[in-house]
């Protein structure tokens, strides 16, 4: 936890250095990125949402997971290969590459490929997911769809584990969709 002058940002975390819960709200830091496609974001649209922690053991971990397993990725047609590490609220991590087929919106991203195998398994509740893509010590932001998908799913703040840090998944997507439970 922290205060709001403080710039050190601790997780969570219990004695075995797993997410005991999701990440609460943080200062916004402005950063550059870049899409998938290489294109350079420049600033984020609204600096006020990207939510960004300094990477820690555990996220690198994360990341390690993710990056091995893109290389498993189906990425025929753009080369883009996306990893993907997601945790679960029973500690096992799902792991999901994206996959790409001639006919483009049949393929799946790395992020919704994971939750498909966790979900098959019968996990429902998650801690935090890492995402690699192409480019190395780049990030790779999740895409729309799986930010909404992952919202579904997680709450706001959701930690989304990206090479430069550690987002909320409410300041990647603000203002998500969500159907009110009657």
């Amino acid at each position: 936890m922290r205060d709001d002058d403080d710039d050190d940002y601790e997780l969570p975390l219990d004695e075995s250095r797993k997410l005991i819960r999701p990440i609460g709200t943080v200062k916004a830091v402005p950063h550059t990125f870049r899409t998938r496609n290489g294109v350079s974001g420049g600033q984020a649209p609204d600096p006020g949402q990207a939510v960004i922690l300094p990477l820690d053991d555990e996220a690198q971990a994360l990341l390690e997971l993710a990056k091995a397993v893109r290389d498993k990725a189906y990425a025929k047609y753009s080369g883009f290969r996306v990893g993907a590490a997601l945790v679960g609220a029973s500690g096992q991590v799902y792991l999901g590459v994206n996959i790409e087929n001639a006919s483009y919106p049949a393929g799946i991203c790395a992020e919704r490929s994971a939750l498909c195998a966790a979900v098959s398994a019968g996990e429902t509740a998650f801690t935090a997911i890492a995402v690699v893509g192409g480019y190395e010590d780049e990030p790779c932001h999740p895409c729309g769809i799986c930010r909404q998908v992952l919202a579904e799913f997680c709450p706001p703040d959701f930690p989304v584990i990206l090479a430069d840090g550690i987002y909320s998944l409410g300041g990647l997507l603000p203002h998500s969709f969500a159907l009110q439970e009657t």
